[in-house]
């Protein structure tokens, strides 16, 4: 599964992303913003998450999306997985929870990048709440589950990637302080 994304769908992501980003960038230029080179790749970046996010969530199962399913499975019981792990299996269970929470990480990491006041914890996590949602109620219409524990999965792969960016930000500080220090 992910060498075939690697593959085959990354390759048309960081494409469509970046005739996503030309007219943003055009527009930006032509408006007389200047923004670093690494502010432009995060840019780049974050369009390339949201495309890969709407992929692995609604399109990949492409040739099974109905908006007249059958049946709606629409689980509201958080953490049921504790019980239903041996319906699914452990291993099976446990790869589920580790990829909602990886998918989640890019795209926490990426929000504060590109949109400063997302840099707060508190409207971090109600973007990411409100990405999931809105992702899990499309996929209760078009015949895929709804699972409030993958939004709590997702949120908390947010927020892990949200916590990646403070690191980072903190690395980012240290070194600029120690190389001004040195230049003294």
């Amino acid at each position: 599964m992910l060498l075939g994304y690697l593959l085959l769908i990354f390759p048309a992501i960081a494409l469509l992303s970046a005739l996503l980003y030309l007219p943003i960038y055009l527009i930006g230029r032509k408006c007389g913003r200047k923004h670093t080179p690494a502010h432009h790749i995060a840019v780049y970046a974050f369009i390339g998450c949201c495309c890969s996010l709407a992929y692995l969530t609604i399109l990949w199962y492409y040739p099974n999306i109905t908006f007249h399913p059958e049946y709606h499975f629409l689980n509201l019981v958080p953490f049921i997985w504790l019980e239903e792990t041996y319906l699914m299996g452990t291993t099976r269970m446990i790869e589920q929870l580790l990829l909602n929470i990886a998918m989640f990480l890019p795209y926490g990491f990426l929000l504060p990048c590109v949109f400063t006041p997302l840099r707060k914890l508190r409207w971090q996590i109600l973007v990411v709440i409100a990405t999931t949602t809105f992702i899990e109620t499309i996929q209760y219409f078009i015949g895929r589950s709804a699972d409030i524990d993958d939004v709590i999965m997702n949120t908390i792969g947010g927020v892990l990637g949200y916590l990646c960016f403070i690191i980072a930000e903190k690395l980012q500080t240290v070194i600029s302080y120690k190389k001004r220090i040195k230049d003294i």
